[in-house]
């Protein structure tokens, strides 16, 4: 095996500095402390507590002659703390680079500037750069939370000394962006980057990559992962963590250390990686069945992507393999590739396909488990009946084909599209919808989907919502959405209440479409709620100022006015006389001679000159006379008068009184009529939720015998004996 050793491979000077200064410590003064392990690295730490220097996490449990602070800095806070010790010598190991970016930050503090670090939060160095910016400061870790991150001006931008360079390069983009007058300023230690550069070299002339280092540590961490996207890569502590088959498999590999990984640790690596008898000499020491375990065919695993090209993504699933997951492994959709699904650092579950023991290869698949798995979810779904999400992949004459995912396909009938008729299914094409799983047969590969279902639960719940908060009497607004021949449908937040043609306006309506036509947006007042029934009545008149009222005040008994006949029957005929007030004119008071029905002097649509008799302002009724306002006399005359032989009738003596009687009479069964009127809304609810009765759609005839408004008994039932025996006598 040839192994090539990175030239910048082991400590930074920051890092040889401190532990020569350490060691010159002890050789001069004895044994002593550092707050904190001094790198993050075992091997030294075990090193120096070799040497006499033990590692404290609080300067109380320090002894010896001194307390070293480690490279990675402490707060402003602790160094007060520090100096306040007696007995003891506090010897300041910061690192160079970390004290100066300590002054920025207090710098930047001082003029008020919102400070942004971009690193770990729970590394030391981090910590002690909030302190320093007197713990105002805002850390984030990814391009993510940067993204999401809220700053208010002015800004600044600092980052952790051993933080990635190339990320950082894109954070200080995204920052710019966000903040185009925010300061940037480069604070990475530039031994990070110089390593990264030479690995990025050696990579071209070699087959895989060994990283020698902690995983705590953060520059053994950012190698780690620019390494792993150039070639097959591992991270070892030491020669012991070796790998057997990573050494079997390549023949030219390439070693780099992160800046705390100490010299006597990379030598013993490289030294072991080129002993051909490494195998015999170990073998027992690595015990290889244990702790580099292979995964079996079939075999589901977890593991992270290390690094994606065009053709293959290679996925570290542990015992330091890299598995290979080939192009025609992935379900990708149309235009898709590898580096659009994954990305480095991914986790992702893997099925392994096929092991090769020997090279330790290992192929696996991405679709077959994750199709597997969308199956599991499906059926979970539909058996919850949970809601899930999917892209229109295909519009057919009979539907929709649904892609739900990692391969996975489902079918939706065009009557479970929607709630209402869609004539043209292509507006959902490519468009993600929500929807249930309705029917699923893993054997038939049959999934049927309804997004109609989710649209009627969500209709179901706001009307019971709005059935809820709609209390009688309020006044609110809602939309007309169909007319009939007994009053209007109006939608009031996903429910339909019914406006009786009686409450659409004060004055008399033939049809609501003479007032109003759908689309309409009206005011309603709630006149009754039955939500069990889910039945809502509503006004649109008694929104209205009541005309009655203004006419009560202006009319006077014996004022002549000027009306319109409204309506003829039997008993008289109705006369408007103001807007939505009309008055009853009863057939005695038509003409100062017998009429036997109002049609014979009267025509509804006339206009004409009435007296007012009465005004009842309590039940709203006026009694009107045709013949007073054209002048016919209205004291009974003499029965000289009425015949030229001198001989009396019944009917000339009795004539006016039962004029009089049948008046009331007739007044009486028009006032029945009005209640009933008054009735309508619920009489006409419970009409139409019995029978089904609806406004047909736009364009078409109303089928059958029309809905209309129930006549009054007045005009309908049979005449009252008085005025039979009066026909008779006239006959006679």
């Amino acid at each position: 095996m040839q192994v090539i050793l990175a030239e910048k491979a082991g400590f930074c000077s920051g890092v040889n500095r401190a532990i020569d200064h350490l060691l010159g410590q002890v050789a001069q003064h004895g044994s002593g402390s550092t707050l904190g392990p001094l790198v993050h690295n075992e091997e030294v730490v075990d090193y120096l507590k070799q040497r006499s220097i033990t590692s404290v996490d609080e300067p109380a449990e320090a002894g010896g002659s001194f307390l070293a602070i480690r490279t990675h800095g402490v707060t402003p806070e602790m160094l007060e703390r520090l100096n306040q010790l007696s007995g003891i010598a506090i010897i300041d190991l910061t690192c160079p680079r970390v004290q100066r970016v300590q002054k920025k930050a207090a710098q930047l503090r001082k003029q008020g500037v919102n400070i942004v670090i971009f690193g770990n939060a729970e590394h030391p160095e981090v910590k002690g750069l909030i302190g320093w910016a007197g713990g105002q400061a805002r850390v984030v870790s990814s391009l993510e939370e940067l993204e999401n991150l809220v700053i208010e001006q002015p800004a600044g931008l600092i980052a952790q000394t051993t933080s990635d360079p190339d990320l950082y390069e894109q954070v200080k983009q995204v920052f710019s962006e966000k903040n185009p007058e925010g300061q940037v300023y480069d604070t990475l230690c530039p031994e990070t980057r110089l390593r990264q550069g030479e690995i990025t070299d050696l990579a071209k002339r070699v087959e895989a990559l060994i990283v020698v280092g902690s995983e705590s540590s953060a520059n053994t961490k950012a190698l780690y992962d620019c390494c792993r996207q150039l070639k097959p890569s591992c991270r070892i502590n030491n020669a012991r963590e070796l790998p057997q088959y990573f050494l079997q498999r390549y023949r030219i590999v390439a070693v780099t250390a992160g800046a705390s990984t100490p010299p006597w640790t990379i030598k013993e690596v490289v030294e072991s990686m080129e002993n051909e008898h490494l195998e015999v000499k170990n073998e027992e020491q690595f015990d290889f069945d244990v702790e580099v375990k292979v995964a079996q065919g079939g075999e589901q695993v977890t593991g992270k992507v290390a690094r994606v090209t065009d053709e293959e993504v290679y996925v570290d699933i542990g015992a330091k393999t890299e598995a290979i997951l080939p192009l025609d492994e992935v379900h990708l959709d149309q235009g898709q590739g590898l580096s659009d699904v994954f990305a480095p650092e991914d986790e992702v579950e893997v099925t392994v396909l096929e092991t090769d023991e020997q090279e330790g290869k290992v192929v696996v698949s991405h679709k077959r488990l994750a199709r597997d798995k969308r199956l599991k979810e499906v059926e979970q779904a539909q058996q919850d009946e949970t809601t899930l999400e999917g892209k229109v992949k295909q519009v057919v004459p009979a539907g929709l084909v649904i892609d739900i995912g990692s391969g996975v396909e489902g079918f939706m009938p065009g009557s479970l599209v929607d709630i209402k008729f869609i004539p043209d299914f292509n507006v959902f094409k490519d468009q993600t919808m929500q929807f249930k799983v309705i029917e699923f047969d893993r054997e038939k590969g049959k999934i049927i989907l309804s997004r109609k279902k989710i649209l009627e639960e969500e209709a179901n719940k706001k009307k019971q919502e709005t059935l809820e908060s709609l209390e009688v009497g309020s006044i609110i607004t809602g939309t007309v959405k169909r007319l009939t021949n007994f009053g209007a449908f109006v939608d009031v937040g996903n429910i339909d209440g019914l406006v009786h043609i009686s409450e659409l306006a004060w004055e008399r309506v033939g049809h609501p479409s003479e007032v109003l036509k759908n689309g309409d947006q009206v005011e309603v007042k709630v006149l009754e709620v039955i939500p069990e029934k889910e039945r809502i009545s509503l006004s649109i008149r008694k929104t209205q100022p009541d005309p009655w009222s203004r006419a009560v005040e202006e009319l006077e008994d014996g004022q002549v006015v000027t009306g319109k006949v409204t309506r003829l029957v039997n008993f008289g005929a109705f006369i408007e006389i103001r807007p939505g007030v009309e008055g009853l004119a009863h057939i005695s008071q038509l003409a100062d001679y017998h009429v036997n029905h109002p049609s014979e002097v009267l025509s509804e649509g006339e206009e004409l000159e009435v007296k007012v008799l009465e005004v009842k302002a309590k039940a709203k009724r006026i009694s009107l006379s045709v013949k007073e306002a054209r002048g016919a006399a209205v004291e009974p005359q003499s029965a000289e008068e009425d015949t030229e032989d001198g001989s009396v009738t019944l009917g000339d003596v009795f004539g006016n009184l039962f004029d009089q009687e049948k008046l009331e009479a007739d007044q009486k069964a028009a006032e029945d009529r009005e209640e009933e009127d008054e009735e309508g809304p619920a009489a006409a609810a419970d009409h139409a939720a019995e029978t089904g009765a609806e406004e047909p759609e736009d364009g078409e005839e109303e089928k059958g015998a029309e809905a209309e408004e129930p006549e009054s008994p007045a005009e309908t039932g049979p005449e009252p004996e008085e005025e039979q025996e009066e026909k008779e006598e006239d006959n006679d």
